[in-house]
């Protein structure tokens, strides 16, 4: 022996020696290890099956984790099993009868773990047969949402065997399954038939379909399962090993592993179709019927209603105040399903109490719109005032006279103001719009003030909100005034005087994006969005052909695109609708994110008629962390 290797044999006896008496660590190494089944009661695919109950035995004590929303049974029955634990095993009971020569499938998904660490058993299933064969057809796929294109956890998955459409309101599914958190989905042990395939977000848990209630997606055409034969090229690694170890010359030694691999030809039974693809949504609602009534103003009366859209709604005075023609103007929410009565006549909103015949459109029985007509009373109870004393003497108080009511208007003008917006004026009761021609708009010029003609417009719902309109100079200063008094109200009242200065932004203050647009064969819509899951819309654009699309006066950020294949080409994105075998407008959201700064352009080529897949911003926020 040399001296290299004596040197080297004494330098690890020491290190060995001083390791050992560093003591013993306290505690032990975390349990990582899930447990282990040992046993079933009967065995899993057992045929022939004919038990009221089974059991599942493992290798330690376990606990059940959201076990009710994780396991689901394929066929399922009118009364889910009743799951039960037992230390270290756990009892299935079946509730209902099962159905004869049929699979059934029980996947408790991950909702076994062991009772210390947590540990889940992972996707455990448990499969048997009330007849003599174990079906053995599969189904996968994944669902995602309409809007955001992103998969959906803890969806079923539907397959019924009776394809007409009612089948999914009134008949329990032939089989069932549920996504994970990649959205993906395994129907499994089922039949070689014929399926009609959808998704359900089952709100009530009756696995039944309930139109307009529950976001559903389907597939368009019948799903057959298939079974076929595959060859892949396998790897076994490592099929020999050697260990080769070199010596330096000043006597170092290297060791190195040398492995080679060999590559064989199998053969696998493939189960299909795997790549099924169901997007999911909200059917927009078509019960019309009114929600709720109030008199939240002496003047005002509002009325709110199921779904947005045109009512026909027609209010009649009864009463003390019959006869009265033109009472009210109508006003529209933004979201025009709630519709606000402002009552023109003081003589009628003095009164504390109106009777009104209200006549709209009500969905009946067979959800065809018909004419209703109800009778209503509001009432509007004055608050009490407390009033203000002015001190004459010691002994002599003497009641001040009620301030008088004026007319309140919010100016939303920025600060600074953004090139391409208007001016917004938000009135908190009903005006005379000609009086909105006595503001005068004025630009500061040098040290001098200049009038300028003043363009407004009176929003189509909102009626007290209107918008000033100018071709705003960059870094200009503004000034929108008008006289005390100078705008009246509908019920008399006068506005204060209003002042508002403000200042336009420089140009260079915001970037552009230029779009390339290519494959645009239908009406698009390009929208320009920021956020992450739930996106919010900041500009869109349209587009029915190939060419340039500019989105200008942008602030900077960082924003992401997606395409509305708007297919009827309304100008909107229309959900569908599962009765009438129409899927949603697609969505597509371009891959990247364009990050906009001031005084700068990014131009960038968009292939419409490309499929995308939406990358999942949670799962990309984890990445950037790490």
């Amino acid at each position: 022996m040399n001296i290299f290797s004596r040197n080297t044999l004494w330098l690890v006896a020491l290190l060995a020696q001083s390791c050992a008496n560093k003591g013993f660590p306290e505690g032990g190494p975390k349990d990582v290890t899930p447990p282990v089944v040992t046993e079933e009661r009967p065995a899993s695919f057992s045929i022939d099956f004919a038990q009221k109950r089974l059991t599942i035995h493992f290798s330690e004590f376990v606990q059940l984790k959201d076990i009710n929303n994780k396991f689901i049974m394929s066929p399922p029955a009118k009364k889910d099993p009743r799951i039960s634990l037992r230390g270290r095993y756990i009892q299935v009971e079946f509730q209902d009868t099962l159905r004869q020569n049929i699979t059934y499938s029980l996947d408790f998904a991950d909702g076994i773990a062991d009772n210390n660490e947590g540990n889940p058993l992972g996707f455990y299933r448990y499969v048997f047969s009330t007849g003599g064969v174990i079906d053995t057809m599969e189904l996968a796929g994944q669902v995602i949402d309409a809007r955001t294109r992103l998969p959906l956890l803890g969806v079923n998955v539907l397959l019924h065997a009776n394809t007409a459409d009612s089948a999914a309101l009134l008949e329990l599914p032939s089989y069932i399954a549920r996504t994970d958190s990649a959205g993906r989905f395994r129907v499994t042990n089922i039949r070689e038939a014929s399926y009609r395939v959808m998704a359900l977000e089952d709100a009530n848990r009756d696995k039944l379909f309930m139109p307009e209630e529950e976001r559903v997606g389907f597939l368009d055409s019948l799903v057959m399962p298939v079974v076929w034969r595959e060859n892949r090229m396998d790897t076994i690694r490592p099929d020999t090993t050697k260990i080769l170890v070199k010596r330096s010359k000043r006597g170092t030694f290297t060791v190195d592993t040398l492995t080679r691999d060999t590559v064989v030809e199998r053969e696998y039974v493939m189960y299909g179709p795997a790549n099924l693809l169901i997007v999911m949504f909200d059917e927009e609602k078509t019960q019309l019927y009114m929600t709720g009534d109030a008199r939240p103003e002496r003047e005002r009366i509002d009325l709110t209603f199921s779904v947005p859209g045109e009512n026909q709604l027609v209010a009649t005075l009864l009463g003390d105040a019959a006869g009265k023609e033109d009472w009210y103007l109508t006003e529209r929410s933004a979201g025009r399903d709630t519709l606000s009565l402002w009552i023109r006549d003081s003589l009628v909103y003095k009164m504390d109490s109106l009777q009104v015949e209200l006549a709209y459109l009500y969905s009946d029985s067979t959800r065809q719109l018909v004419q209703r007509r109800d009778t209503s009373w509001f009432v509007f109870a004055e608050k009490k005032k407390e009033t203000t004393r002015r001190r004459r003497g010691d002994d002599d108080d003497e009641p001040q006279p009620p301030p008088v009511p004026l007319l309140e208007v919010s100016v939303a003008s920025g600060s600074p103001h953004d090139l391409n917006r208007p001016v917004i004026l938000d009135f908190n009761k009903p005006v005379v719009a000609a009086d909105l021609d006595h503001i005068t708009l004025r630009e500061k010029v040098d040290t001098t003030w200049r009038e300028l003609p003043l363009h407004w417009r009176q929003d189509s719902l909102k009626i007290r909100r209107f918008f000033v309109e100018h071709d705003w100079r960059p870094g200009a200063e503004y000034n929108l005034k008008a006289d005390s008094m100078a705008i009246r109200g509908i019920h008399g009242i006068h506005s204060r005087p209003l002042d508002v200065k403000f200042t336009t932004k420089e140009l260079d203050a915001y970037g552009k994006l230029i779009l390339h647009a290519e494959g645009v064969t239908m009406p698009v819509i390009f929208q320009l969005c920021q956020g992450d899951k739930d996106v919010k819309v900041v500009e869109e654009r349209r587009a029915t052909a190939d060419g340039r699309v500019t989105f200008d006066f942008l602030k900077e950020g960082t924003y992401i695109l997606r395409v509305v294949m708007d297919a009827n080409g309304n100008g909107l994105w229309d959900t569908g609708n599962f009765l009438k075998h129409r899927q949603p407008e697609e969505i597509k959201y371009i891959p990247g994110e364009f990050k906009v700064r001031k005084n700068f352009d990014i131009e960038q080529d968009v292939q419409v008629n490309k499929e995308y897949t939406r990358e999942d911003p949670a799962k990309k926020k984890e990445e950037n962390k790490k």
